[in-house]
Protein backbone atom coordinates (compact mmCIF):
# COMPACT_ATOMS: atom_id res chain seq x y z
CA UNK A 1 0.00 0.00 0.00
CA UNK A 2 2.87 2.40 1.33
CA UNK A 3 4.72 1.28 -2.25
CA UNK A 4 1.33 2.46 -4.43
CA UNK A 5 1.52 5.66 -2.39
CA UNK A 6 4.62 6.80 -3.33
CA UNK A 7 4.20 5.57 -6.96
CA UNK A 8 0.82 7.78 -6.78
CA UNK A 9 3.15 10.99 -5.24
CA UNK A 10 5.66 10.58 -7.74
CA UNK A 11 2.88 10.82 -11.00
CA UNK A 12 1.59 13.22 -9.01
CA UNK A 13 4.73 15.27 -8.55
CA UNK A 14 5.57 14.79 -12.63
CA UNK A 15 2.25 15.96 -14.30
CA UNK A 16 2.45 18.84 -11.54
CA UNK A 17 6.22 19.23 -12.97
CA UNK A 18 5.03 18.95 -16.62
CA UNK A 19 1.93 21.53 -15.78
CA UNK A 20 5.02 24.00 -14.48
CA UNK A 21 7.21 23.54 -17.36
CA UNK A 22 4.46 23.78 -19.90
CA UNK A 23 3.68 26.71 -18.28
CA UNK A 24 6.99 28.13 -18.17
CA UNK A 25 7.30 27.71 -21.87
CA UNK A 26 4.37 29.73 -22.70
CA UNK A 27 5.20 32.30 -20.48
CA UNK A 28 9.48 32.77 -21.00
CA UNK A 29 10.28 35.78 -20.84
CA UNK A 30 12.07 38.16 -23.50
CA UNK A 31 14.87 40.19 -23.61
CA UNK A 32 13.38 43.43 -24.80
CA UNK A 33 15.18 45.34 -27.56
CA UNK A 34 14.89 49.46 -28.30
CA UNK A 35 13.52 50.21 -31.46
CA UNK A 36 16.61 51.58 -32.86
CA UNK A 37 18.13 47.92 -32.48
CA UNK A 38 19.50 46.06 -35.98
CA UNK A 39 19.54 42.42 -36.66
CA UNK A 40 23.16 41.71 -37.69
CA UNK A 41 23.42 38.63 -38.94
CA UNK A 42 23.34 37.34 -42.75
CA UNK A 43 19.84 37.46 -44.15
CA UNK A 44 19.53 33.90 -45.38
CA UNK A 45 16.69 31.44 -44.72
CA UNK A 46 18.30 29.37 -41.96
CA UNK A 47 18.57 32.81 -39.89
CA UNK A 48 14.80 33.62 -40.48
CA UNK A 49 13.67 31.82 -37.25
CA UNK A 50 16.52 33.57 -35.20
CA UNK A 51 15.11 37.21 -36.95
CA UNK A 52 11.48 36.67 -36.05
CA UNK A 53 12.95 36.19 -32.50
CA UNK A 54 14.49 39.64 -32.86
CA UNK A 55 11.49 40.74 -34.28
CA UNK A 56 10.04 39.56 -30.80
CA UNK A 57 12.16 41.07 -28.84
CA UNK A 58 11.46 44.73 -30.15
CA UNK A 59 7.58 43.99 -29.71
CA UNK A 60 8.26 43.57 -25.93
CA UNK A 61 10.35 46.59 -26.15
CA UNK A 62 6.97 48.23 -27.19
CA UNK A 63 5.11 46.46 -24.08
CA UNK A 64 3.72 43.14 -25.69
CA UNK A 65 3.56 40.65 -23.48
CA UNK A 66 5.59 37.76 -23.14
CA UNK A 67 2.95 35.09 -22.68
CA UNK A 68 1.18 36.26 -26.66
CA UNK A 69 4.91 37.02 -28.35
CA UNK A 70 5.43 32.89 -26.88
CA UNK A 71 2.21 32.39 -28.26
CA UNK A 72 2.52 33.53 -31.68
CA UNK A 73 4.79 30.59 -32.88
CA UNK A 74 5.19 29.11 -36.85
CA UNK A 75 5.41 32.06 -38.30
CA UNK A 76 6.68 30.88 -41.60
CA UNK A 77 8.93 32.53 -44.55
CA UNK A 78 6.16 33.66 -47.73
CA UNK A 79 8.66 33.74 -50.72
CA UNK A 80 5.47 34.64 -53.21
CA UNK A 81 5.09 37.85 -50.55
CA UNK A 82 9.07 38.36 -51.65
CA UNK A 83 8.44 37.80 -55.12
CA UNK A 84 5.04 40.74 -55.40
CA UNK A 85 6.94 43.00 -53.36
CA UNK A 86 10.11 42.87 -55.85
CA UNK A 87 8.23 43.01 -58.66
CA UNK A 88 6.48 46.34 -57.70
CA UNK A 89 9.66 47.17 -56.67
CA UNK A 90 11.09 46.80 -60.22
CA UNK A 91 7.94 48.47 -61.44
CA UNK A 92 9.37 51.20 -59.78
CA UNK A 93 12.86 51.16 -60.63
CA UNK A 94 12.33 51.32 -64.20
CA UNK A 95 10.00 53.91 -63.75
CA UNK A 96 12.87 55.69 -62.22
CA UNK A 97 15.79 54.80 -64.05
CA UNK A 98 13.88 55.75 -67.71
CA UNK A 99 13.83 59.01 -69.09
CA UNK A 100 10.81 60.99 -67.83
CA UNK A 101 7.93 60.26 -70.34
CA UNK A 102 5.92 63.06 -71.65
CA UNK A 103 2.67 63.87 -69.55
CA UNK A 104 -0.18 62.02 -70.97
CA UNK A 105 -3.28 63.63 -71.04
CA UNK A 106 -5.26 60.93 -71.31
CA UNK A 107 -3.50 59.36 -67.76
CA UNK A 108 -6.04 60.43 -65.07
CA UNK A 109 -9.27 59.24 -67.65
CA UNK A 110 -7.67 56.16 -68.44
CA UNK A 111 -7.12 55.44 -64.83
CA UNK A 112 -10.72 56.15 -63.78
CA UNK A 113 -11.75 54.01 -66.43
CA UNK A 114 -9.96 51.70 -65.43
CA UNK A 115 -10.94 51.24 -61.89
CA UNK A 116 -14.14 52.52 -62.15
CA UNK A 117 -16.46 50.85 -64.53
CA UNK A 118 -20.45 50.72 -64.50
CA UNK A 119 -20.75 47.29 -63.70
CA UNK A 120 -19.03 48.55 -60.19
CA UNK A 121 -21.25 51.41 -59.72
CA UNK A 122 -24.80 49.14 -60.12
CA UNK A 123 -22.55 46.56 -57.58
CA UNK A 124 -22.77 49.47 -54.83
CA UNK A 125 -26.18 50.48 -55.97
CA UNK A 126 -27.11 46.20 -55.46
CA UNK A 127 -25.18 46.52 -52.34
CA UNK A 128 -26.52 49.63 -50.44
CA UNK A 129 -29.97 47.88 -50.15
CA UNK A 130 -28.43 45.56 -48.42
CA UNK A 131 -26.11 47.45 -46.08
CA UNK A 132 -27.88 50.51 -45.87
CA UNK A 133 -28.95 50.22 -42.06
CA UNK A 134 -25.25 50.04 -40.71
CA UNK A 135 -23.89 52.34 -43.33
CA UNK A 136 -26.40 55.06 -42.55
CA UNK A 137 -25.39 54.16 -38.32
CA UNK A 138 -21.54 54.99 -39.53
CA UNK A 139 -23.00 57.62 -40.91
CA UNK A 140 -25.00 59.65 -38.77
CA UNK A 141 -21.77 58.35 -35.83
CA UNK A 142 -19.02 60.07 -37.93
CA UNK A 143 -20.40 62.62 -40.14
CA UNK A 144 -19.17 61.18 -43.12
CA UNK A 145 -21.61 60.50 -45.97
CA UNK A 146 -22.60 57.20 -47.16
CA UNK A 147 -21.37 57.03 -50.66
CA UNK A 148 -17.73 57.85 -49.62
CA UNK A 149 -18.19 55.24 -47.12
CA UNK A 150 -19.06 52.82 -49.97
CA UNK A 151 -17.27 53.96 -52.91
CA UNK A 152 -14.20 52.95 -50.47
CA UNK A 153 -15.23 49.79 -49.24
CA UNK A 154 -15.77 49.12 -52.90
CA UNK A 155 -12.91 50.28 -54.19
CA UNK A 156 -10.41 48.74 -51.26
CA UNK A 157 -12.12 45.01 -51.66
CA UNK A 158 -14.62 44.94 -54.03
CA UNK A 159 -17.11 45.12 -51.43
CA UNK A 160 -15.68 42.76 -49.35
CA UNK A 161 -15.19 40.33 -51.95
CA UNK A 162 -11.04 40.15 -52.59
CA UNK A 163 -9.18 40.88 -48.62
CA UNK A 164 -6.55 37.98 -48.78
CA UNK A 165 -5.64 34.64 -47.12
CA UNK A 166 -2.36 34.97 -46.07
CA UNK A 167 -1.04 34.79 -42.55
CA UNK A 168 -0.49 38.53 -42.04
CA UNK A 169 2.79 37.56 -39.75
CA UNK A 170 4.00 35.59 -41.76
CA UNK A 171 4.33 38.14 -44.24
CA UNK A 172 4.92 41.07 -42.55
CA UNK A 173 8.52 38.81 -40.85
CA UNK A 174 9.03 37.99 -44.35
CA UNK A 175 8.91 41.55 -46.21
CA UNK A 176 11.00 43.36 -43.14
CA UNK A 177 13.36 40.03 -43.25
CA UNK A 178 13.65 41.26 -46.79
CA UNK A 179 15.02 44.32 -46.19
CA UNK A 180 13.68 46.55 -48.71
CA UNK A 181 10.95 48.36 -46.40
CA UNK A 182 12.18 46.49 -43.40
CA UNK A 183 11.29 49.52 -41.07
CA UNK A 184 7.63 49.52 -42.23
CA UNK A 185 7.21 45.99 -42.08
CA UNK A 186 9.12 45.26 -38.81
CA UNK A 187 7.01 48.41 -37.17
CA UNK A 188 3.67 46.78 -38.77
CA UNK A 189 4.47 43.04 -37.46
CA UNK A 190 4.68 44.98 -33.82
CA UNK A 191 1.48 46.44 -34.66
CA UNK A 192 0.12 43.00 -34.99
CA UNK A 193 1.28 41.40 -32.05
CA UNK A 194 -0.29 44.72 -30.55
CA UNK A 195 -3.80 43.73 -32.01
CA UNK A 196 -3.20 39.87 -30.40
CA UNK A 197 -2.20 41.46 -27.10
CA UNK A 198 -4.98 43.85 -26.91
CA UNK A 199 -7.35 40.99 -27.54
CA UNK A 200 -8.86 42.28 -30.67
CA UNK A 201 -8.65 38.94 -32.20
CA UNK A 202 -6.78 35.70 -32.68
CA UNK A 203 -3.84 34.67 -34.77
CA UNK A 204 -6.53 32.29 -37.25
CA UNK A 205 -8.63 35.72 -37.81
CA UNK A 206 -5.45 37.62 -39.07
CA UNK A 207 -5.63 36.89 -42.51
CA UNK A 208 -4.82 39.71 -45.05
CA UNK A 209 -2.96 40.34 -48.90
CA UNK A 210 0.17 39.64 -49.46
CA UNK A 211 1.82 43.08 -47.87
CA UNK A 212 -0.51 42.31 -44.71
CA UNK A 213 -3.34 44.36 -45.52
CA UNK A 214 -6.14 43.12 -43.56
CA UNK A 215 -10.23 42.66 -44.10
CA UNK A 216 -12.81 44.60 -46.22
CA UNK A 217 -11.04 47.85 -45.24
CA UNK A 218 -7.60 46.69 -46.23
CA UNK A 219 -5.74 47.83 -42.99
CA UNK A 220 -2.27 47.60 -42.33
CA UNK A 221 -1.83 46.94 -38.62
CA UNK A 222 -0.95 50.61 -37.76
CA UNK A 223 -4.42 51.74 -39.29
CA UNK A 224 -6.32 48.64 -37.62
CA UNK A 225 -4.42 49.97 -33.99
CA UNK A 226 -5.47 53.96 -34.88
CA UNK A 227 -9.33 53.37 -37.12
CA UNK A 228 -10.92 50.77 -36.79
CA UNK A 229 -14.02 50.93 -35.36
CA UNK A 230 -16.63 48.67 -33.02
CA UNK A 231 -19.62 49.67 -35.01
CA UNK A 232 -22.06 47.62 -33.37
CA UNK A 233 -21.36 47.81 -29.68
CA UNK A 234 -20.28 43.97 -29.58
CA UNK A 235 -16.86 45.02 -27.92
CA UNK A 236 -15.08 43.79 -30.91
CA UNK A 237 -14.01 45.50 -34.17
CA UNK A 238 -13.94 42.85 -36.76
CA UNK A 239 -12.86 44.19 -40.70
CA UNK A 240 -13.31 40.84 -41.96
CA UNK A 241 -16.81 39.93 -41.67
CA UNK A 242 -18.71 42.59 -39.91
CA UNK A 243 -20.26 44.94 -41.43
CA UNK A 244 -21.03 47.97 -38.95
CA UNK A 245 -17.69 47.46 -37.80
CA UNK A 246 -16.04 47.84 -41.12
CA UNK A 247 -18.23 50.81 -42.19
CA UNK A 248 -17.31 52.54 -38.94
CA UNK A 249 -13.60 51.95 -39.46
CA UNK A 250 -13.66 53.78 -42.75
CA UNK A 251 -16.00 56.85 -41.55
CA UNK A 252 -13.90 56.72 -38.49
CA UNK A 253 -10.60 56.73 -40.85
CA UNK A 254 -11.83 59.71 -42.72
CA UNK A 255 -13.36 61.61 -39.95
CA UNK A 256 -10.05 61.37 -37.99
CA UNK A 257 -8.39 62.87 -40.42
CA UNK A 258 -10.06 65.63 -41.48
CA UNK A 259 -13.36 65.42 -42.93
CA UNK A 260 -15.68 67.84 -43.30
CA UNK A 261 -19.61 66.33 -44.25
CA UNK A 262 -20.36 69.88 -45.76
CA UNK A 263 -18.43 69.60 -47.97
CA UNK A 264 -18.06 68.27 -51.96
CA UNK A 265 -14.60 66.35 -53.23
CA UNK A 266 -14.37 68.63 -55.69
CA UNK A 267 -15.26 69.21 -59.29
CA UNK A 268 -14.11 69.25 -62.96
CA UNK A 269 -12.77 72.50 -64.09
CA UNK A 270 -11.55 74.18 -67.34
CA UNK A 271 -8.51 76.68 -67.57
CA UNK A 272 -9.39 79.36 -69.49
CA UNK A 273 -5.59 81.08 -69.56
CA UNK A 274 -2.52 79.52 -69.07
CA UNK A 275 -1.98 78.85 -64.90
CA UNK A 276 1.33 78.69 -63.35
CA UNK A 277 1.98 74.64 -62.66
CA UNK A 278 3.52 75.48 -59.45
CA UNK A 279 0.32 76.78 -57.54
CA UNK A 280 -1.44 72.90 -58.99
CA UNK A 281 -0.68 70.35 -55.69
CA UNK A 282 -2.42 69.79 -52.63
CA UNK A 283 0.28 71.27 -50.00
CA UNK A 284 -1.20 73.10 -47.21
CA UNK A 285 0.41 76.32 -48.62
CA UNK A 286 -1.39 76.01 -51.98
CA UNK A 287 -5.16 76.91 -51.24
CA UNK A 288 -7.01 79.74 -52.27
CA UNK A 289 -10.74 80.48 -52.36
CA UNK A 290 -13.24 79.66 -55.37
CA UNK A 291 -13.28 83.65 -56.14
CA UNK A 292 -8.94 83.96 -56.62
CA UNK A 293 -9.05 80.94 -58.87
CA UNK A 294 -11.62 81.88 -60.60
CA UNK A 295 -9.55 85.29 -61.42
CA UNK A 296 -6.72 83.20 -62.51
CA UNK A 297 -9.50 82.34 -65.24
CA UNK A 298 -10.62 79.33 -63.74
CA UNK A 299 -14.00 77.69 -64.60
CA UNK A 300 -16.67 75.15 -63.98
CA UNK A 301 -16.22 72.79 -67.08
CA UNK A 302 -20.08 70.59 -66.63
CA UNK A 303 -22.93 72.84 -65.12
CA UNK A 304 -24.54 70.33 -63.99
CA UNK A 305 -21.76 70.74 -61.28
CA UNK A 306 -23.24 74.24 -60.23
CA UNK A 307 -24.56 73.19 -57.32
CA UNK A 308 -21.81 71.11 -56.00
CA UNK A 309 -19.46 75.04 -56.78
CA UNK A 310 -21.47 76.82 -54.51
CA UNK A 311 -21.70 74.35 -51.66
CA UNK A 312 -17.59 74.75 -52.00
CA UNK A 313 -17.70 78.35 -52.67
CA UNK A 314 -16.58 79.68 -48.64
CA UNK A 315 -13.89 76.66 -48.60
CA UNK A 316 -10.10 76.12 -49.46
CA UNK A 317 -9.52 75.10 -52.52
CA UNK A 318 -7.12 73.40 -53.82
CA UNK A 319 -6.02 73.01 -57.72
CA UNK A 320 -5.29 69.25 -59.02
CA UNK A 321 -3.26 68.64 -62.59
CA UNK A 322 -2.64 64.88 -62.18
CA UNK A 323 -1.04 64.98 -65.70
CA UNK A 324 0.23 68.62 -65.47
CA UNK A 325 -0.93 70.72 -68.03
CA UNK A 326 -1.47 68.70 -70.69
CA UNK A 327 -4.49 66.92 -69.10
CA UNK A 328 -7.70 66.99 -66.83
CA UNK A 329 -7.80 69.78 -63.82
CA UNK A 330 -9.83 69.94 -60.73
CA UNK A 331 -10.36 72.35 -57.83
CA UNK A 332 -10.68 70.40 -54.85
CA UNK A 333 -11.66 70.49 -50.98
CA UNK A 334 -9.85 69.38 -47.89
CA UNK A 335 -12.14 66.28 -48.15
CA UNK A 336 -10.20 64.77 -51.76
CA UNK A 337 -6.65 65.70 -49.37
CA UNK A 338 -8.43 63.66 -46.59
CA UNK A 339 -8.48 60.36 -49.41
CA UNK A 340 -4.81 60.86 -50.10
CA UNK A 341 -4.33 59.97 -46.30
CA UNK A 342 -6.04 56.93 -46.98
CA UNK A 343 -4.22 56.45 -50.69
CA UNK A 344 -1.44 59.01 -52.11
CA UNK A 345 -2.80 59.06 -55.36
CA UNK A 346 -4.51 61.61 -57.28
CA UNK A 347 -5.88 58.81 -59.75
CA UNK A 348 -7.05 57.30 -56.80
CA UNK A 349 -8.68 60.07 -55.20
CA UNK A 350 -10.16 61.35 -58.39
CA UNK A 351 -11.94 58.07 -58.36
CA UNK A 352 -13.07 57.40 -55.17
CA UNK A 353 -14.55 61.04 -55.41
CA UNK A 354 -16.42 59.81 -58.59
CA UNK A 355 -17.39 56.75 -57.30
CA UNK A 356 -19.07 58.41 -54.54
CA UNK A 357 -20.64 60.83 -56.87
CA UNK A 358 -22.34 58.35 -59.19
CA UNK A 359 -23.47 56.30 -56.44
CA UNK A 360 -25.42 59.23 -55.11
CA UNK A 361 -27.00 59.92 -58.37
CA UNK A 362 -27.46 55.96 -58.63
CA UNK A 363 -29.10 55.52 -54.94
CA UNK A 364 -30.56 59.19 -54.64
CA UNK A 365 -28.58 60.00 -51.51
Amino acid sequence: MKTLLKITALCASLILAGCSSSSNQTTNSINALGSNATYSKARTLNNFNDYVQFLKQKAAGQGVSAKTLNAQNNIRYIESAVRLDQKQAGNAARRKNQPPAPPNPNGATNYINKHLTQAKVNKAENNYWDVRTSLQKASQKYGVQQEFILALWGMESSFGYYQGNFDVLSVLATLAFDGRREKLFSQEFINAMKMLDQGYLNRTQMLGSWAGAMGQTQFMPTSYLNYAADGDSDGRKDIWKNEYDVFASIANYLHTVGWDHRLPWGVEVQLTQPVDLALSGTEKGKARSLKDWQARGIMLKNSAEAQKLNALSSANLWLVQPDKQVGRAFLVSNNFRTILDWNRSNYYALSVGMFADRIKAAVGL
